[in-house]
């Protein structure tokens, strides 16, 4: 592909973003690209998670602004950014994004479609739709409202203003600060950690969590409980549990006449 990188890892697709000399600027080579390798992942049984990252000093900075100035934006939209946007919000495995350098207008719309996001400490996050007299989108506003206050989250998006990683956090944007030099190692092994665990488990517990109401919570509740429970990992590890009580009640008359002999 042209525009981005695709690696398997251990559990682990990585979908990268591959126009450093643009910081990763999004246009619709890139934008297709994305969509069509997140539905090659989603499909891809030896990959339990994935992972969006950016090559080179950023995550993205937004949309690539030589798009034709008279362009129809919202027939853009419609046509090359909400398929990806879609495929993301669909995707029933962890997608997990990796934040670093400048997260951007539509770059930050997609970075905030993870479920979570682990973001190196010098993280710059801008919210510059208005600056050029736009609104923000490609799924941005809804995340915005999912993940922070409604009124803080407009606040901002009117601003357009850019902060820092620490205030994203307070604003609920980050799930794990991490120092610069570590954001990589901790990248990866919060990946890996994930993708070892049982998928169905970690796909029903999204699901869950992804529930637009609460009885429909109540509904997927029943659903994944009955997939888990009749998974080799749940069994295999029920088995483990009851060996390790067995094992415990065994030693138990032991110990009684270790403390109170017979004799006593």
């Amino acid at each position: 592909m042209e525009t981005i990188q695709l690696e398997r890892h251990n559990g682990v697709g990585w979908l990268k973003w591959n126009r450093p000399e643009k910081l990763n600027a999004l246009n619709e080579t890139l934008l297709r690209e994305a969509r069509e390798a997140v539905e090659g992942l989603v499909a891809d049984e030896t990959v339990q998670v994935i992972v969006l990252v950016g090559q080179g000093r950023a995550f993205s900075s937004g949309q690539d602004l030589t798009i034709e100035g008279d362009a129809d934006y919202g027939l853009y939209l419609e046509e090359v950014y909400h398929p990806l946007v879609r495929a993301l919000e669909a995707c029933p495995k962890p997608v997990i994004a990796g934040i670093h350098g400048v997260v951007a207008g539509a770059g930050l719309s997609l970075a905030l479609a993870a479920d979570v996001r682990l973001v190196a400490r010098s993280t710059k996050f801008s919210s510059a739709f208005i600056k050029i007299g736009l609104v923000a989108d490609a799924g941005g506003p809804y995340h915005l409202r999912r993940l922070m206050r409604p009124d803080l989250a407009l606040a901002w998006m009117w601003s357009g203003s850019t902060i820092g990683a620490e205030q994203a956090e307070t604003f609920g944007l980050v799930t794990e600060l991490v120092e610069d030099e570590a954001y990589l190692e901790r990248l990866t092994t919060y990946a890996e950690t994930l993708a070892a665990q049982s998928p169905t488990a970690v796909q029903g517990m999204k699901a869950l969590f992804r529930a637009k109401s609460f009885e429909e919570e109540l509904e997927q509740e029943i659903i994944w409980q009955r997939k888990c429970g009749q998974t080799d990992v749940h069994r295999q590890a029920m088995q483990a549990f009851l060996n390790r009580i067995k094992k415990k009640r065994s030693w138990r008359p032991l110990l009684f006449d270790s403390v109170y002999p017979a004799w006593a």
